[in-house]
């Protein structure tokens, strides 16, 4: 992806509010005195932790198995959602202090559907930046949520009585998702602005044409930006998902070993143990070092070393824990800073990746998030599960393992595709094809031939926006499957459409039509 999207929007601002006050919530829930009461209950049996991290992998497996049907239920879920996230919240808050319930049942149901409402916010914000926005917009809005969240829940923290936290944290989802609504609304409102303005602006059009519906893609309503390549290699794609993988595992791991990996500790009260130059100032000042010099700056580089630098630096801050394993007085306070900016900086990584994924993997959107998601809290759960009460060795084991992990899979990224020949990493070639050095560059002009070549043939034939929305799908060799993903169609109205393009420019097969639009 390269450079675009310089500019930050009130989007991406927005954006970055919603996705701090996120992770606020999930903080406020695990972190702080106004739920300590409900962990310690819980904590004689399993760390509460693993109930939230369930409602993530459940929901995550959704968004991978079933991502046309929850892209048609999102009209119902943008408004349930957040009101169960916020029940759920408050059934946890106050499990041990009543008796009308039993505590233990409803402190689990409540952690599950907050955890099924933390990870569907951040996917919407996701996918926001990522079909919005561009690649260096969407880091520094990923990063800027990040940074929202320190001061936000330091005063919290150190200034809020407990039953405000928990009145607080109730409140959270709820104002994310309306932070997320207008982020939406703007989103919006600045394209019709902009297709108004001028006809060859970053959105479609809004005349009333076949072409409107081809380039007015929409994402939640919003018309969303063209992705920077038409068409990826097998090995870009091979690439892509080895990194999705690592970003996931490494921000399991370095969350499971930092004061967040669990629920109910004695770090809970985190506003005792750091002042404000070290919990807020010097861990935003390097969120944004990190974000420009790690990642923003790695944008037009190469799949299989673009966030090689970001991971470097995240290995080194975990290679400082575990040559500390049993700290004691001044070094422990480094520590627990060093593996705070080390957390901020994995999960800055893990969503810049899925922002990244959504851009380069032709599949639909909400099946690179929910395999994002399933690989992130199936690592933190096995963590929870089997490492929690674990001895010091044991730990450093997992920190050796996840190193190990990383080397190999850093190797695939580099060597497998190799095996292409001289198109390299990117050539996107098996063994014994030849792709041309400028493969890439090539595509994106053929990409854009026959997008319009078809909009122009739409006019001629009279196709209406979505016949002409699905013949240029057809013409770009995408199979019925997959447009019934992109459009959320089912699969009886992608046949209707079709053969009434077919019926309209008078060819009988795919093979008709593509001699028609060549020749």
């Amino acid at each position: 992806m390269g450079k675009r999207g310089l500019h930050i929007n009130p989007v991406g601002v927005l954006a970055s509010g919603g996705l701090g006050l996120n992770l606020v919530w999930c903080t406020l829930m695990g972190h702080t005195l106004g739920f300590m009461s409900s962990a310690i209950g819980m904590e004689t049996w399993v760390n509460p932790r693993l109930f939230f991290l369930a409602g993530i992998l459940v929901f995550a497996v959704c968004f991978a198995g079933m991502p046309r049907v929850l892209k048609h239920a999102d009209g119902m879920l943008r408004f349930v959602l957040p009101l169960l996230s916020a029940f759920g919240t408050a059934c946890f808050g106050m499990s041990f202090h009543q008796t009308f319930f039993n505590p233990g049942v409803l402190a689990v149901g409540g952690l599950f559907i907050a955890g099924v409402g933390y990870f569907w916010l951040a996917a919407r914000f996701c996918l926001l930046l990522a079909r919005t926005q561009g690649y260096v917009c969407a880091v520094a809005s990923i990063a800027g949520g990040l940074v929202v969240k320190l001061p936000v829940l330091l005063v919290l923290s150190a200034f809020a009585s407990p039953n405000v936290q928990v009145v607080i944290a109730i409140i959270m989802p709820i104002a994310t998702a309306l932070l997320f609504e207008t982020a939406c609304a703007m989103a919006r409102d600045r394209a019709e602005r902009t297709a108004e303005g001028e006809s060859a602006s970053r959105f479609a059009p809004a005349a009333d044409g076949p072409g409107a519906a081809v380039r007015a893609r929409t994402v939640f309503g919003v018309p969303a930006i063209p992705r920077t390549r038409q068409h990826t290699s097998a090995a870009e794609r091979r690439t892509m998902l080895v990194l999705l993988a690592i970003a996931a595992v490494v921000l399991a791991v370095i969350r499971s070993v930092s004061y967040l990996g669990m629920w109910g500790d004695t770090n809970a009260n985190i506003s005792t143990a750091l002042p404000w130059f070290t919990a807020v100032v010097i861990p935003a000042a390097c969120v944004a070092v990190f974000a420009y010099g790690a990642l923003a700056r790695m944008a037009d580089t190469a799949l299989p070393i673009r966030f090689q630098p970001a991971l470097l630096l995240i290995l080194v801050g975990l290679f400082v824990v575990a040559i500390q394993a049993n700290p004691t007085g001044a070094s422990l306070g480094f520590l627990t800073d060093v593996i705070q900016i080390d957390e901020l900086f994995a999960h800055l990584l893990f969503w810049t990746v899925v922002v990244t994924a959504l851009d380069v993997l032709d599949v639909p959107s909400y099946r690179v998030i929910g395999v994002a998601g399933t690989v992130y809290a199936g690592a933190s759960i096995a963590w929870v599960v089997l490492l929690s009460r674990a001895a010091i060795v044991d730990t450093l084991l997992v920190m050796l393992a996840t190193y190990a992990f990383v080397v190999v899979a850093l190797c695939a990224v580099w060597f497998v595709p190799q095996r292409g020949g001289a198109g390299g990493a990117l050539g996107g070639r098996d063994a014994g094809d030849e792709a041309p050095a400028n493969e890439d560059d090539a595509a994106q002009p053929l990409a854009r031939t026959v997008s319009d070549t078809c909009l122009e043939m739409a006019q001629r034939y009279g196709l209406s926006p979505r016949e002409t929305e699905v013949f240029t799908l057809l013409a770009q060799g995408r199979t019925r499957a997959f447009i019934q993903d992109e459009l959320v169609l089912s699969g009886s109205t992608i046949k209707t459409h079709v053969s009434h393009i077919y019926a309209k420019m008078d060819v009988h097969d795919r093979q008709e039509m593509m001699d028609l639009i060549w020749n």
